[in-house]
């Protein structure tokens, strides 16, 4: 294991037990890449919730674009991963229908590619939630890589 996964996922964990500050500790989460549902994944989000992602399905009906978060919060996987968990009220369709966003993603490595986990919840009410969500996408990255980059 690596020096800075070994330092982030220590950091990580003693967030999740509440013993240090995401306010100095987090500068982002980024990532790119396929998703489980074989859309097309970008996005950096900061701690300070700023930062956009665009999400695209792979038929291409569903495109959105998220500028400015309303929630980040770091954590760890149940094996101690680092984990990020956001949400989103401003989300646009191409046509211009608002969206509603939870997604949680886990850095789970380098290269990342097959081991980084991402899951997307889509809604159309607020605050979303499993059962509010319209469209789900939960599972490993392929083709690309998540990483949460700790300051």
């Amino acid at each position: 294991m690596g020096r800075k996964r070994s330092l982030t996922m220590l950091l990580a964990a003693l967030v999740a037990a509440g013993m240090a500050s995401t306010a100095w500790a987090l500068d982002q989460v980024s990532g790119l890449g396929q998703t489980a549902e074989s859309a097309a994944l970008g996005f950096v989000v900061k701690a300070d919730r700023t930062g956009e992602l665009n999400y695209e399905s792979d038929a291409g009906d569903f495109s959105v674009h998220c500028k400015r978060f309303s929630s980040f919060e770091l954590g760890a996987s149940t094996h101690g991963y680092p984990k990020v968990e956001i949400t989103a009220r401003k989300c646009f369709r191409r046509n211009g229908a608002q969206r509603f966003l939870r997604a949680v993603f886990v850095d789970r490595g380098e290269p990342g590619i097959t081991w980084d986990i991402a899951r997307l919840w889509w809604s159309r009410s607020w605050p979303v939630t499993s059962s509010s969500a319209a469209r789900k996408d939960l599972g490993r990255v392929t083709a690309g890589n998540i990483q949460v980059l700790a300051g």
